[in-house]
C-alpha cells in the first residue's frame, strides 16, 4: 500500500507535490476504508482524483506508474535513452525527482530517485528492519557508486555482479531483470512488485482475460458472479475459434491479398457469453455485448487482483459506462476486500462525493491547472476546513473548492 508519493518536475507537475494517502483523525467509516499497517498508522484503500479535463488527474496515476517502471524495468544498452523522462514542459533539461513511501511484505520502503533523460543522477531505497527501525537498503550516489546498510547482508561477487550490470541508464532493483543475483530482501521486493502492482489497462484485452479465466476456475467463477449480481443475466462465457467460409477466403485470394494476412484472418477467436431469461439460454458474441457490459467484464478481473493480499491497482475514469448504482455496487467490494489492497482512480462522477457512508474526505484529491504557468497543483478535500455539515459534492459544484474548467460563453462565434 502507498503511504505518500512526492513529484517534482515530472509530466505536467513542475514544482514539486505530495500527496498523502494516511488516513485522518476523522473515525467515520475509518475501518472499512483503511487498513492498519502499523499501530497508530491507517492507509486508505481507495483515493479518487478530481479536477478538469487536462488538469493532471492522470499523470498522478502515471507517475506511480512511472516509479514501478523505474524499479522494474531496466533497459539493455548503456546509451539508451530513459524513456521514463517526461519532465515539465517549462523545465526540459532538469532531472526529476520522485519519491514514494510504501508498505510491502509487512515492511515500511521509502524510495527516492533522481534522474535526467541519460541516467539515474541518485537514488535511495530504505526499508524497516525487523526490529522496526528504518534503515539504508541501499545508495547510489552520483559517482554510479552503490552501497547497502549495515543490516543487508551482501556477498562479494554478488556486489561485484550488481555494479557491473547496473548501468546508469535503469536503477538498481531493475537490475535483477536480468540476473540471477540472489540478494534475499532485493528479490522480495522486486517479486512483490511484479506480483501486487497493477498499472491501469492492464486488463483492457478481454481475449486475454477471456484466455485467463479458462485456466483459471476460480478467476472465472468470480466474473460470473459480478456479472450475476450486477443482474447482466450472465452465466457463463467461453472462447471460441471461428473460422471464416471458405467462399470469403476464395474471394480474398482472388482480390490478391497477402497469404500470410489471409491465414491470420481466416481463424479468429470469439468470446460468446451465455444469458439466461425467461428459463431460456442464449449466447451473444463479445462484439454485440453493450460497452456497459464489457467495461464490468474488464473491471471484475480487476477485483480479482484486488482481492490478492497487497495489491496495488490504478484505473482512470473508473465511472467509463457503468451505471452510477453499479459503480458504487463495485466500490463497495473493494472496499470490503479484507486485504491490504489498494486503489487509486480518477473520476468525474460528482455524485460518489455524496457518498458519505462509503467515501471520506481524506480519500478525495484535487488536480488544478495554475493559470499562470499551466503545472499541476494537487490539495486533499479534507484541508479545507469544510464544515462537516456542508456537502463535499456541492461545494464543488458551485466553485468553492476548485478543480473546475474556467469555461467561457456558450455563445460560438459564426461568420
Amino acid at each position: 500500500m502507498i503511504q505518500q508519493l512526492s513529484i517534482d518536475n515530472h509530466l505536467s507537475i513542475g514544482a514539486p507535490q505530495v500527496i498523502s494517502f494516511v488516513a485522518t483523525s476523522d473515525k467515520t467509516n475509518l475501518e472499512s476504508v483503511s487498513v492498519e499497517v502499523k499501530p497508530g498508522l491507517r492507509l486508505l484503500k481507495l483515493i479518487l482524483l478530481y479536477g478538469a479535463n487536462a488538469s493532471g488527474k492522470t499523470n498522478v496515476l502515471l507517475t506511480i506508474q512511472t516509479i514501478w517502471n523505474l524499479l522494474f524495468k531496466p533497459q539493455r544498452e548503456e546509451h539508451t535513452p530513459i524513456p521514463f523522462y517526461n519532465p515539465f514542459a517549462l523545465r526540459k533539461g532538469e532531472p526529476t525527482r520522485l519519491g514514494i513511501v510504501f508498505w510491502a511484505l509487512g515492511r515500511r520502503y521509502e524510495y527516492n530517485v533522481e534522474y535526467n533523460e541519460t541516467k539515474i543522477i541518485r537514488e535511495q531505497m530504505m526499508y524497516t528492519t525487523p526490529a522496526g527501525v528504518l534503515s539504508k537498503l541501499y545508495e547510489r550516489n552520483e559517482k554510479g557508486e552503490i552501497s547497502f546498510g549495515s543490516t543487508v547482508n551482501v556477498k562479494t561477487n554478488e556486489r561485484y555482479q550488481l555494479k557491473t550490470n547496473t548501468l546508469p541508464n535503469h536503477t538498481v532493483l531493475a537490475t535483477l531483470n536480468k540476473t540471477s543475483i540472489d540478494i534475499p530482501l532485493l528479490n522480495e521486493l522486486y517479486g512483490w512488485i511484479k506480483q501486487c502492482v497493477h498499472k491501469d489497462r492492464e486488463h483492457d484485452d478481454i481475449y486475454d482475460i477471456a484466455r485467463e479465466a479458462q485456466a483459471n476456475p476460480p478467476l472465472k467463477a468470480m466474473i460470473i458472479e459480478m456479472l450475476n449480481k450486477a443482474d447482466i443475466n450472465i452465466t457463463d462465457f467461453d472462447l471460441i475459434r471461428v473460422d471464416l467460409p471458405e467462399q470469403m477466403i476464395d474471394e480474398m485470394k482472388l482480390n490478391g491479398l497477402d497469404e500470410d494476412l489471409i491465414r491470420k484472418m481466416t481463424t479468429r477467436t470469439e468470446i460468446l457469453f451465455k444469458h439466461k431469461a425467461d428459463g431460456h439460454s442464449f449466447t451473444i458474441a463479445s462484439g454485440m455485448e453493450s460497452r456497459g457490459t464489457l467495461m464490468y467484464f474488464r473491471l471484475a478481473r480487476m477485483l480479482f487482483d484486488l482481492k490478492k493480499s497487497e495489491s496495488v491497482c490504478l484505473k482512470d475514469e473508473i465511472e467509463d459506462c457503468l451505471h452510477y448504482d453499479l459503480l458504487v455496487h463495485y466500490l463497495k467490494m473493494m472496499l470490503e476486500t479484507p486485504n491490504r489492497a489498494q486503489l487509486i482512480c480518477t473520476t468525474h462522477n460528482l455524485s460518489l462525493l455524496s457518498e458519505e457512508w462509503m467515501i471520506r474526505r481524506d480519500m478525495v484529491w484535487f488536480t488544478e491547472k495554475e493559470r499562470k504557468t499551466a503545472e499541476t497543483l494537487l490539495y486533499r478535500a479534507s484541508s479545507l476546513g469544510l464544515h462537516k455539515n456542508v456537502s463535499l459534492e456541492n461545494a464543488y459544484r458551485i466553485g468553492k473548492l476548485g478543480a473546475k474548467p474556467h469555461l467561457g460563453s456558450t455563445l460560438i462565434w459564426e461568420e
